[in-house]
């Protein structure tokens, strides 16, 4: 990626983001909370966390929804947006032996500039655009983190391939 990327190139987005829930939880107490951020970016708008949930029934429901301005890249001879990442970390808290514990469930990672066009052909934004469940990387349980992104242009060149 350039340094300078001219800003007629670099297309705004507005993210709808929504974490919705984690199933197949291994342990039945506890709590949990997704963080993410935009590693590409230093912007305090573009990280954050949901709230601390608490675990039932091998289950936790965030309903976590935020809205996100996004700038995306367009490369200069394919017309092609350019990776733009997004991370995941799901972490649990216990207690164990009276003292509080923190591990890492796991991770996800997604490219945004995927969901550019499965978001143009959802043209209602209520439906929550491309909604899915993802198997945790890095993890020794197989979880599934539920999560809805939603991109809608709002300024800057159309003329690229998503």
């Amino acid at each position: 990626m350039q340094a300078f990327v001219p800003k007629h190139r670099r297309p705004k987005f507005d993210l709808q983001l929504r974490v919705l829930d984690l199933n197949n939880v291994p342990l039945v107490s506890g709590i949990s909370y997704v963080k993410w951020h935009l590693p590409g970016s230093t912007a305090a708008e573009h990280r954050g966390r949901t709230e601390r949930r608490a675990i039932k029934e091998h289950k936790v429901f965030y309903d976590y929804e935020k809205h996100i301005p996004v700038r995306l890249t367009i490369q200069n001879k394919t017309k092609m947006l350019e990776d733009a990442w997004m991370h995941f970390e799901v972490i649990q808290e216990y207690s164990a032996g009276g003292k509080n514990d923190r591990i890492v469930l796991g991770k996800v990672d997604l490219n945004l500039s995927e969901y550019v066009e499965a978001s143009e052909h959802e043209a209602d934004e209520s439906e929550g655009g491309v909604v899915r469940r993802y198997l945790m990387q890095e993890s020794k349980i197989n979880s599934t983190l539920k999560i809805g992104i939603f991109m809608r242009q709002v300024d800057g060149d159309r003329d690229y391939i998503a």
